[in-house]
């Protein structure tokens, strides 16, 4: 696994996700969860001469407004894929006093290239998703509260219900079709 360090974060050690988290296969699915449902979105063209500001600006603004972390604990989940082919699991993570998620964070732990991040943030509580994600034209930042009203998050968590992802995970993990269902039932 890369560093979190490029985009300014530090790992909390010691930290256990408690029961009914939502599975970060599902937070995969955020940007396709309707503004109906409460999603929130900033979006900055590739040709600004401000994206990497903007980018940045747009990401800490919208979680800090919508409860990712606050200016006090600024501790939250990054989903972080263990190797090729393996599911994500949640890293509890605090965010540093120097960091640059959209540029250098993107180009490493967090995305493809600098600009073009792909990353699912979750609030300690479970409450709050964030997710960025990399169109033809544009970045993306969203954030969405109270995730386990979307639809769309919903549908797929059922459907992975079945088994079929199971072994996709870390052996020492909770088979992703029971965490799936734990989440599904917690609310």
């Amino acid at each position: 696994m890369k560093s979190p360090a490029a985009a300014g974060l530090r790992v909390v050690e010691g930290w256990t996700p408690p029961d009914g988290l939502l599975p970060p296969t599902v937070a995969g699915q955020a940007p396709s969860v309707p503004f109906e449902d409460g999603r929130v979105e900033a979006m900055v063209d590739f040709r600004d001469p401000q994206l990497h500001e903007k980018a940045n600006a747009d990401w800490y603004r919208l979680s800090v407004e919508g409860g990712l972390f606050s200016e006090t604990d600024r501790r939250f989940l990054i989903a972080l894929h263990p190797g090729q082919d393996r599911l994500a699991r949640w890293h509890c993570v605090e965010l540093q006093s120097e960091w640059d998620i959209m540029g250098k964070g993107a180009d490493g732990l967090l995305g493809s290239a600098p600009y073009h991040p792909e990353f699912r943030m979750l609030s300690l509580d479970g409450n709050v998703l964030c997710s960025a994600t990399t169109w033809e034209h544009a970045l993306s930042t969203s954030v969405l509260k109270a995730p386990h009203r979307a639809q769309v998050l919903r549908r797929w968590a059922e459907a992975l219900t079945d088994g079929s992802m199971d072994d996709m995970g870390e052996p020492d993990d909770l088979p992703l079709s029971v965490a799936a269902r734990r989440w599904l039932d917690s609310h």
